[in-house]
């Protein structure tokens, strides 16, 4: 049966489109950091802001906020991102019977303002009831979409929290993260040689060629039920009338298994240094870990949490795996045990993006189900 919750609707819903008409793609973030600190500073609640704005060059650093609560309870982390992808400036929501858009012209952001807006209400919800609830840490990260690179930089030794959940999964609101991919990134180097195109190309060596062969060799697209590959950027050359001699792409691969992603590395490592041995070429396979995998074991007592919370909600949780990463892995990588749940947003990253009111209210519904259930856990076991 559903609870009788306090959540008011109409005042979520109004700081969401507040949220969402302040522009913040990433590195952008300074004016939403604002308005966020305005309101949780009003609520009573203490700010501070990270140094990740030097780390990432943007206006803005990562938020955490404090909640004072009952210490003699786990401290809880909820996390949500700040930025958003383009076109993301000047987005104009449109309030419609049963969901909010934008006016087409723009995403409209409610990756990760739905995650944002929940939490926010959330605690103007535990400031009006007074009930008691354990101690919070809320982190709004910055640049979340290129690279996770405000979790990345979030210092582990200013948080206290014993666990956490992150609003900032998609799908149908009662989806959980379960696995989550690791993911590694390709920066690939071939050089070859220089001629002119026209006058004697027999002298030359394509590096085009060579990473075109190279590319055309490698397992791409989904390699299997648990493993992505993609090459997403290529560049080099100066001229037709000159052999191109030097091209660098980019590329990544994804795998929930860390036996699959070293094999899927390993491949189109290979498949770089046949082409140029093919062709007598040197060539560099750089790669770089970018985030970890994120697990969310059965026996893990996050679910057991997940699972009473959304029994309050009449919501039956899906434990899924999803192809994305978020600042959930990385924060599980700092070694805190932390779920990724989705908050109803849809068709997100581009102009038809939306969200349902009733996935919104039950998104901030949820996130204050999961502290009163934090308030039941005076362990971890």
């Amino acid at each position: 049966m559903k609870a009788k919750l306090e959540v008011d609707q109409e005042a979520l819903i109004a700081d969401f489109m507040t949220l969402v008409s302040i522009g913040s793609l990433s590195r952008e973030e300074a004016n939403v950091a604002a308005y966020i600190r305005g309101v949780v500073e009003e609520l009573g609640c203490t700010v501070e802001e990270d140094d990740a704005m030097d780390e990432v060059d943007g206006t803005s650093g990562n938020l955490i906020v404090r909640v004072s609560g009952d210490d003699s309870l786990p401290i809880i982390l909820l996390m949500a991102h700040m930025d958003t992808v383009a076109p993301g400036n000047g987005v104009t929501p449109i309030r419609h019977e049963d969901r909010i858009t934008s006016d087409g012209k723009t995403i409209l952001g409610a990756d990760d303002k739905a995650g944002v807006a929940s939490i926010l209400h959330a605690l103007r919800v535990l400031r009006r009831t007074k009930e008691n609830h354990p101690p919070l840490e809320i982190v709004f990260t910055v640049c979340e979409e290129v690279g996770l690179l405000g979790a990345k930089a979030l210092d582990r030794s200013r948080l206290n929290a014993s666990y956490g959940f992150c609003l900032d999964s998609g799908g149908t609101l009662g989806f959980v993260v379960a696995e989550g991919p690791a993911q590694a990134k390709l920066h690939a180097r071939v050089y070859g040689k220089a001629a002119h195109a026209g006058v004697a190309p027999e002298k030359g060596i394509s590096a085009i060629v060579v990473a075109a062969e190279a590319i055309a060799a490698m397992p791409l697209g989904r390699v299997d039920a648990r493993t992505t590959a993609n090459v997403g950027k290529i560049q080099g050359g100066h001229a037709t009338n000159i052999v191109c001699d030097f091209v660098e792409f980019f590329a990544e691969a994804r795998s929930l298994d860390a036996e699959r992603l070293k094999a899927q590395q390993d491949a189109m490592s290979t498949a770089l240094q046949e082409a140029a041995t093919k062709y007598g070429v040197r060539v560099e396979a750089l790669w770089t870990d970018s985030y970890p995998a994120l697990h969310l074991p059965e026996s893990s007592f996050l679910r057991t949490m997940i699972t009473n919370a959304m029994a309050k909600l009449d919501l039956a949780p899906i434990f899924g795996p999803t192809g994305g990463g978020s600042d959930a892995n990385v924060v599980a990588g700092k070694g805190i045990p932390i779920a990724n749940l989705a908050v109803g947003y849809q068709q997100i990253h581009t102009l038809e993006e939306w969200i349902a009111l009733r996935d919104l209210t039950l998104a901030s519904e949820l996130v204050l189900e999961l502290i009163r259930e934090g308030a039941n856990h005076h362990s971890l076991v």
